[in-house]
């Protein structure tokens, strides 16, 4: 079984059980992807009613892998469903980093902070929309935000469909294009395109597997001249093999050209650009069908997270390239931190400024080393380049390492301070 060490923090916070039987408040979430559902547990252990609105007509059933980090773990873990999780995917603290040539340059162990928990994210999904189901909790599909009218003490988000919801609050976890942060920032309603698309899928039947058995335990990572390569185990029940790659793309496709593109060409696009690399890069990439593909965007920092009773958390405030490993990690810890603080203020703008003020500066610092790990791709090494790197990585690895750990202790931190 998966366990995580003081999981039940939430279950020890000063005063829970007298708001939980005087709090009346509403709360009209935005957004039915991760971290909507997992506000919703939250707000409703914290004595508060909420409805959760998604624009799209029904869940999402598709999507490649991602990597839970342990901080986002240890959220999992206080809403009692890390185990299950982790059941699912494949739990891992290590990550691996090879050069394009197959030779280990770098291996990093977090033990020490915990596991992480590589996943389906239809799984995952799958997983927070059962327990939402079960506390009696509901997604109401097809509710596109039009329109937030807030004045005195009451929230209302009007509806394509013409239909309205009114609460005391309404938090926007409607993602990276955030229908919420377009209507209370408009100067900063659409996100920043990095230059880069998102590339991934499967490996089909007849793949090459790779040699190291570890592979399967880890993430896997090869650095090249300019561009990096992930892949990693999805399941300990069959062999299911994810891979993911960043290439640049200028100019910005609409979603609609991206998509259009066939899934031959962008496989021909990707082998060329990784040709020769160590096993299995090539052998993913070709045995793949569907070939998956999003283009990348964040959100630069934002002069607030929140407008009176409305707030944005998770990817509407602080989306994120992948590259920075912590895109659902951080909305589950906003989630977390959301209905915690609203636990112990009475007042609904005084505990958004506080979560703000909690989390926002190491958000903000995870969008932008994101963004720098994605221009690093966008430059090209020599020979001697790639030689020095590989040298000097393993002397930095300590580093990033403690780094790491600082970052995936910051909520145990924020949890204390809350308490």
């Amino acid at each position: 079984m998966f366990h995580i060490m003081n999981h039940d923090w939430w279950k020890r916070q000063p005063g829970r059980s007298l708001i939980l039987m005087t709090h009346t408040h509403r709360a009209i979430v935005i957004g039915g992807g991760i971290a909507g559902p997992a506000l919703a547990l939250f707000l409703q252990r914290a004595g508060i009613a909420p409805q959760i609105f998604e624009a799209y007509p029904e869940p999402a059933t598709i999507g490649g892998g991602f990597q839970i980090a342990p901080n986002g773990m240890r959220v999992l873990a206080a809403l009692g469903l890390a185990d299950q999780v982790a059941a699912a995917g494949v739990p891992s603290s290590e990550l691996c980093f090879r050069n394009h040539h197959g030779r280990q340059i770098g291996h990093l162990d977090l033990r020490r902070s915990g596991f992480g928990v590589t996943i389906l994210r239809a799984a995952f999904h799958r997983i927070l929309l059962a327990e939402t189901t079960r506390h009696g909790l509901s997604v109401q599909y097809g509710k596109r935000l039009c329109g937030i009218d807030s004045a005195g003490s009451e929230v209302v988000a009007r509806f394509e469909d013409g239909t309205m919801a009114r609460g005391d609050m309404l938090l926007g976890a409607d993602g990276v294009g955030s229908r919420v942060r377009a209507l209370v920032l408009p100067d900063h309603a659409r996100p920043r395109y990095t230059g880069m698309l998102g590339i991934g899928g499967f490996a089909g039947p007849g793949a090459a597997l790779p040699s190291d058995p570890q592979d399967a335990h880890q993430l896997n990572f090869t650095v090249g001249a300019r561009l990096q390569f992930g892949y990693a185990s999805l399941s300990t029940t069959q062999p299911l093999w994810g891979w993911w790659c960043h290439l640049p793309q200028d100019p910005e496709l609409s979603k609609s050209a991206l998509q259009s593109i066939p899934d031959d060409e962008l496989r021909a696009r990707t082998l060329r650009a990784f040709r020769g690399w160590h096993p299995p890069v090539e052998s993913f990439v070709s045995t793949t069908g569907q070939i998956m593909r999003t283009a990348i965007y964040d959100v630069p920092a934002l002069p607030t997270w929140h407008v009176g009773r409305v707030m944005l958390i998770g990817d509407a405030a602080h989306a994120m390239s992948p590259a920075g490993g912590q895109g659902a990690s951080l909305a589950l810890e906003d989630a977390m931190l959301v209905g915690q603080r609203l636990v112990q203020s009475s007042a609904i703008e005084t505990a958004f400024a506080e979560v703000e003020s909690v989390l926002r500066p190491r958000a903000e610092r995870v969008v932008a080393q994101a963004r720098e790990n994605d221009e690093r791709q966008l430059k090209q090494l020599g020979g001697f380049g790639c030689w020095m790197r590989d040298r000097l990585f393993p002397l930095f690895v300590p580093l990033v390492a403690r780094e790491l750990e600082r970052q995936y202790a910051a909520l145990r931190g924020a949890s204390a301070e809350a308490a």
